[in-house]
Parts: structure tokens; C-alpha cells; sequence
């Protein structure tokens, strides 16, 4: 009779067969690849280079239109270089001034003053003025002057009148050879075609020491601000230079460009 084997024995190989059977049957689950997102990573993929790319183009187009200011820019800063001296040069003129001073005492004297002034170079005559002030010497360097003046204007066809009252502080020393004067004044402004005013002016000047041809002519250099109170700012800062001729004692001409 054959022998029988244990049923220890046998239960192993039929819980084998039926591991095999199941593992057969089964379907493994999908790994992920590396740099990959789950089972959406085409989605994912295609939404994050969409998103790069919209990126790249939004920061294109930022540096082109900073590009396209600042070539706008750098244009209007040209332009406002190139008609600056323009406008500049329809004030810019000439500057011709008769200087008369007589001394009354050893510390009083009297001063006249006339001025022709152009602008568009030498083409259009613009101001007219003149006057006389008494003065009084402080010290060797300085001196108080008060004193009136009749200016007249043309901005179009008719010569427009001005009438001051002026108050000045003039202070004059040499250096060197060069002769250094600043004058500080106060001017009230009287119109019958505009707003009166109070302005104050400064002007200070460099004569230098040196002769030019055979009728001693000296060049100068000069600069001038004006500064209306009324309307509270700097109407105008005046740059010129010349050459100033002495003939006589008290007598002063100034012929410049400013």
C-alpha cells in the first residue's frame, strides 16, 4: 500500500500554486519616472513650459518698452540741450554804458549812468535807460548811493516806461592788479502797464589789469542776478564780459556782450 504523505506536507505546495496563480493574474502599479509628476505629469509638464515661456516673453517685452523710455528720454534731453542756447540767444545781446562821477566834497559825489541793451545778438534794441545818483563814501572801499532812474522797454513796437527809486551798497578794491567791485542794490519799480515791484540785484565785476591797443581798453567779466520779491523768484542771472575804456577822469564807457 503507498505511503501517504503528511498533510503537512502538501498544504505548502498547493498555497504556492496558488501565489503563482494571483501573481499571475495581478497588474503591477505604474512607478513614476524620475522628473515626472504622478500619472498628470504631461498636463503638469505642458502648463509649467507654458509658464516659463509667458514669463520670458512678459520680461521681453519689460525690457523693451525701459528701452524704447529711455531712448524717448535721452531724445527730449537732446532736444532741450539743442534749444536752450536757442532761447537763450534771443535775450543774449549787447551792452553799451556811459559812466559819468563828479565829486562834490572829499566824501560826497554824484553818478550818472546810461545803458543801450540789444537781444537776438545785436539786432533788436530792448532796454534804454538812465539816471543819477547821489553818493556818500563810507571808507575807500565802500559807499552808499541812492538815486533815480528812467528805464524804457520795447517788447513789440511801442517803448514801454519804467520808473525807479534805487538804494545800492558798492564795494570796490583791487587784488593782484585786477580790480574786484560788488554792488548790492534795492529798486523799487514803478509801471502804468504792469504790476509794481521791489527787485534786488547783484552784480559783481573783474577788471583785469591788462591794456588792449593804444586806447588802454581793459577787459572785464561780469555777473548779475535779479530777484523780484512781488513774484517771490530769480527773473534773470546775467554772464558777460567786455572791455571798459577810461578817456578821462570820471568818465567811463563799457562796451559787452551778455
Amino acid at each position: 500500500m503507498p505511503a501517504r504523505m503528511p498533510a503537512s506536507d502538501s498544504a505548502p505546495a498547493t498555497n504556492s500554486r496558488v501565489a503563482n496563480s494571483a501573481a499571475a493574474l495581478s497588474v503591477p502599479s505604474p512607478r513614476p519616472r524620475p522628473g515626472r509628476i504622478g500619472p498628470y505629469r504631461g498636463c503638469v509638464g505642458r502648463l509649467l513650459r507654458h509658464s516659463g515661456r509667458g514669463d520670458r516673453q512678459l520680461n521681453a517685452l519689460t525690457q523693451e518698452r525701459q528701452t524704447h523710455v529711455g531712448k524717448y528720454r535721452a531724445l527730449l534731453l537732446l532736444l532741450n540741450l539743442a534749444l536752450a542756447p536757442a532761447m537763450a540767444a534771443q535775450d543774449a545781446g549787447g551792452s553799451f554804458n556811459l559812466l559819468l562821477k563828479a565829486s562834490l566834497t572829499d566824501d560826497w559825489f554824484v553818478i550818472s549812468r546810461s545803458n543801450v541793451a540789444t537781444r537776438n545778438d545785436f539786432r533788436d534794441e530792448f532796454l534804454a535807460y538812465t539816471g543819477a545818483s547821489l553818493g556818500y563814501r563810507i571808507t575807500p572801499r565802500l559807499s552808499l548811493r541812492i538815486g533815480y532812474r528812467r528805464a524804457w522797454f520795447r517788447f513789440a513796437e511801442d517803448w514801454q516806461p519804467e520808473n525807479r527809486v534805487m538804494l545800492e551798497g558798492y564795494f570796490a578794491d583791487r587784488i593782484n592788479g585786477f580790480r574786484l567791485t560788488n554792488r548790492l542794490r534795492v529798486e523799487g519799480r514803478f509801471f502804468d502797464w504792469r504790476d509794481d515791484d521791489v527787485r534786488l540785484r547783484n552784480e559783481i565785476t573783474l577788471e583785469a589789469p591788462w591794456r588792449v591797443a593804444s586806447l588802454a581798453l581793459q577787459p572785464y567779466l561780469e555777473e548779475e542776478f535779479f530777484y523780484s520779491t512781488n513774484a517771490g523768484r530769480f527773473e534773470a542771472n546775467w554772464l558777460g564780459g567786455g572791455l571798459v575804456w577810461r578817456p578821462a577822469d570820471g568818465v567811463k564807457l563799457k562796451i559787452g556782450y551778455r
